[in-house]
């Protein structure tokens, strides 16, 4: 079975998004994939419990543990979850984070992120010690919550603080009520106006009838389970990085898993909700829109903003954009990023807090290449971009939220020694003038840097996620092992192996070959008795040698062929500005 981490405002607090199998009998799905060999069970199961929940809004659990570690399930009906970090060691000290799990999405509005069974998830959630939990029944009938621990029962490993002494908590469970008023009232309302409304259809839709039920009609109210309003914008600039290559092609249309690197932001976007996306391009694109289009395929409207004077850094971006951004809030995506993570998350919490600013973290093994954030009592109080030495282990990735304030930052930005406005100096001067920076560890990420290893790095990083899928024809000789994907009308032939994770594209041919883990193949490619592995290979590439290659990446529509049958011998090459060759 497959499980997807996601990460919560509460470090070690997790949810896992189990895929379920349904049919018109009902749903399977494995609540413990792996067994104690998995890491979330790495302690090992010493109970398993069950808790029914048979009165509506009156909540269970309401306690932490001092060691115990447990996983949650909410197999029927649904609740309202509540956590509260009381660990004072802990990087999310004080935080809190709300959740809706269960079978079915509740029909009230509610402001925070759920995952239902019905929707294609069982949300099992992982608490750690010293995290406060608690749940409130939204179902009128039972809630079912299934749970397995670490440790055997033991009366002393309880804290169980009031609900007043948890932050927080009392709030969330009166704005719960409130929204169950709220729900009933406009029930009641809506019961009248049909009423109403028969009795129009009875005499005839009389004037005086016709403005009694208009006045029953609620046209300010603004659903909670909707996205806040707020703009998105991508970054898509044309720059020297990663040439020769990008001598003809726009970097963020390089191709990762066989689709453009800014789609995988445009996707995230709209999964989230986004009906339209700004991305700012050079003044000279033409190729990134015609390739990107207009939004069509996604269903969204896309808008291109030209950032004339050239790419003059991130606040630059911003800045050229102030008249489609207007005073909305807004994201800021980069396009050569990949990112892993609930964005709902972000956007929540955003709004939650009340932030200006919200800045997406990963910790990484060598943040100096980045903007780093330096902490104090865990909130951060400077950016620093590039750090010989770094402050801490995280750095910001390519996900930021603002709203309209950080517009008076960018009018009295001034150009860095690298010739930038430095979107680290705006998150400086934000929490130099007192406004609310906050932020969120993404659950993984990828960054283009401008070298061809990375470009590799981020194809390895897409090529991890593939569900295999073979469209094409694989010959009885030929010798499939991992995770592979097949395109339509592809031939797999001969005595080839194929290691996974591997992607093939639409109409190549493959012949007495080897295809390594981690390589993506492009449509209409040819490889004849060949060896490749860890590499990107775009369309239309025809490759014939015995070399082995490895770490490659072959720009579309290049030939690489054995010398073996030409005269004189030797290697022959045609290397533009900036390449790299290994022989």
């Amino acid at each position: 079975m497959e499980i997807k981490k996601l990460s919560t405002t509460i470090d070690g607090l997790n949810l896992y998004l189990n895929k379920v199998v349904m049919d018109e009998r009902g749903v399977y799905c494995d609540m413990a994939p792996g067994g104690t060999d998995s890491p979330l069970f790495k302690d090992g199961i010493k109970h398993i419990h069950g808790s029914i929940a048979t009165k509506k809004l009156v909540p269970r659990g309401g306690h932490y543990h001092y060691r115990l570690r447990e996983n949650f399930y909410t197999l029927s009906g649904t609740a309202l979850w509540y956590f509260y970090d009381f660990r004072e060691d802990s990087p999310t000290y004080q935080k809190s984070y709300a959740v809706i799990l269960g079978f079915e999405k509740p029909k009230e509005n509610f402001r925070f992120p759920s995952y239902t069974i019905e929707e294609g998830s069982m949300a099992q959630i992982f608490i750690p010690p010293k995290v406060y939990h608690i749940f409130w029944p939204l179902s009128d009938g039972q809630v079912v919550v299934a749970g397995t621990g670490s440790l055997d029962y033991d009366p002393s490993d309880y804290a169980r603080p009031a609900i007043e002494e948890v932050p927080g908590a009392k709030e969330i469970f009166e704005e719960v009520k409130e929204v169950f008023k709220i729900s009933s009232l406009r029930t009641a309302e809506t019961s009248e106006a049909i009423s109403i409304k028969e009795k129009m259809r009875a005499n005839n839709g009389v004037a005086a009838s016709l403005a009694e039920f208009t006045s029953h009609i609620d046209t300010g109210f603004a659903s909670r389970g909707d996205i806040p309003k707020m703009k998105a914008i991508i970054t898509a600039g044309r720059n020297a990085q990663l040439r020769p290559m990008t001598y003809t092609i726009n970097k963020h249309l390089i191709p990762l898993g066989n689709k453009p690197m800014i789609f995988y932001a445009i996707e995230h976007l709209v999964s989230t909700g986004f009906k339209e996306i700004g991305i700012v391009i050079s003044p000279e694109d033409k190729e990134l829109p015609k390739v990107v289009g207009d939004g069509t395929r996604w269903d969204i409207k896309i808008k291109y903003i030209s950032q004339k004077g050239g790419t003059l850094g991130l606040g630059h971006v911003i800045k050229v954009a102030r008249d489609y951004l207007g005073d909305e809030p807004f994201i800021l995506y980069l396009g050569d990023n990949i990112i892993r993570g609930d964005l709902k998350l972000f956007i929540s919490r955003f709004f939650q807090e009340e932030l200006n600013c919200l800045l997406g973290l990963a910790k990484i093994k060598n943040p100096h290449r980045f903007g780093v954030p330096v902490f104090k009592n865990k909130k951060i109080i400077k950016i620093e971009e590039r750090p010989m030495e770094p402050k801490s282990q995280y750095a910001v990735c390519g996900l930021y939220l603002y709203d309209k304030n950080v517009h008076k930052i960018i009018e009295g930005l001034r150009l860095s020694s690298r010739g930038q406005y430095e979107i680290s100096d705006v998150h400086s001067r934000l929490i130099e003038k007192g406004f609310n920076v906050g932020w969120q560890p993404v659950d993984a990420w990828w960054k283009d840097r401008g070298k061809p290893e990375d470009i590799l790095e981020g194809n390895r990083f897409v090529l991890e996620e593939i569900t295999p899928s073979i469209k094409g024809i694989v010959e009885e000789n030929v010798e499939i092992r991992g995770k592979v994907v097949l395109g339509e009308g592809s031939k797999i032939l001969g005595h080839s192996l194929i290691c996974g994770p591997a992607l093939i594209g639409k109409g190549c041919t493959i012949k007495d070959s080897y295809i390594g883990s981690f390589t993506s193949i492009g449509d209409r490619v040819e490889i004849y008795n060949s060896e490749i592995d860890s590499s990107l290979v775009m369309e239309g590439v025809h490759i014939f040698t015995p070399s082995r290659l490895t770490a490659s990446l072959i720009g579309k529509n290049s030939s690489i062929v054995s010398s073996k049958n030409s005269r004189p011998s030797g290697c022959k090459i045609i290397v533009g500005e900036n390449s790299s060759i290994s022989l």
